[in-house]
């Protein structure tokens, strides 16, 4: 399954709130881990995602993890309802799995769901900070001053926290390294080339026709080490021929059953043309001869 007994509820935002305590006591946030049955899970955060959490070193890991489980599912339940779904999809295993981890990707999404205004710009720049790819689907869609705002925001950090970015580019590729090793590269197509060239090709082909849907769905398909739960950002696209696929935690999955749907995209509109003329054809031979 996705989710397994060994592994603690929570274990996700532990990991952030240690790499946390770790920047605020001189340490390297990043030699933050959780180690359940004698695998590491280090820290990975940006150092964005990094002061932005800062806020949780008033609480002890207890009572941030507590919060934050309960904040994961209210954002769920929020998107839940932003997108009119019904109340099973909680279930979606993508989603479950982050409920159980408290993974900030629920957040992050919901953020981006926020809406329109000076509320849903903030929010936006916010899920941008936590979550650096939470920028494409705002790209998908033109949200340029977003985009902009959301850059602001993350300048903003470095001007608080100059040193921790330094670190943060210093160890950039040990980190990346890391965490591909323990995401077993994880589940997109970032890490196989012979599945990188058609995943991108199919990407940029539906950018072309629907950059709203190829940006919510680049992120699963395409961006490295990635997590079951990233499927999440296919729910405000979601149709049955991704749900499917998408609910079975293996690697892989996402990007092939992504560029599948990408082919039905561009197929479905010539196959039913063709029916269309077929039918016509047959109820033109049916008619009675004046």
């Amino acid at each position: 399954g996705f989710v397994h007994d060994s592994i603690p509820i929570g274990q996700d935002v532990m990991i952030y709130y240690r790499g946390v305590q770790a920047w605020l006591h001189g340490a390297d946030p990043w030699s933050a881990s959780v180690v359940v049955d004698h695998s590491t899970f280090s820290y990975a955060g940006s150092p964005a995602t990094t002061v932005l959490f800062g806020p949780s070193a008033l609480l002890s890991e207890g009572q941030f993890t507590a919060l934050w489980l309960v904040l994961t599912a209210l954002s769920a339940l929020a998107i839940i309802r932003r997108l009119h779904l019904p109340l099973w999809w909680l279930l979606f295993p993508p989603i479950a799995e982050a409920l159980y981890s408290g993974n900030p990707q629920v957040v992050v999404l919901m953020l981006l769901l926020a809406g329109a205004g000076r509320a849903g710009a903030v929010a936006d720049s916010i899920g941008v900070a936590l979550k650096v790819y939470a920028v494409i689907p705002l790209l998908g869609q033109r949200e340029l001053r977003r985009v902009a705002l959301a850059l602001v925001l993350t300048i903003a950090t470095f001007v608080l926290a100059p040193s921790l970015w330094i670190n943060y580019a210093q160890q950039f590729g040990e980190i990346s390294a890391r965490l591909a090793r323990e995401s077993e590269n994880g589940y997109s197509a970032f890490y196989y080339p012979a599945l990188l060239v058609p995943t991108a090709i199919a990407i940029l082909l539906l950018w072309r026709r629907d950059p709203k849907v190829a940006a919510w769905l680049a992120v699963p398909a395409l961006w490295p080490s990635t997590e079951f739960h990233y499927s999440t950002f296919a729910l405000p696209v979601m149709t049955p021929l991704l749900a499917v696929p998408l609910a079975f935690p293996k690697a892989l999955v996402p990007p092939i059953a992504i560029m599948v749907y990408v082919l039905w995209r561009f197929a479905a509109a010539p196959i039913h043309e063709r029916l269309q003329a077929w039918e016509a054809d047959w109820s033109a031979s049916q008619r009675p001869e004046a």
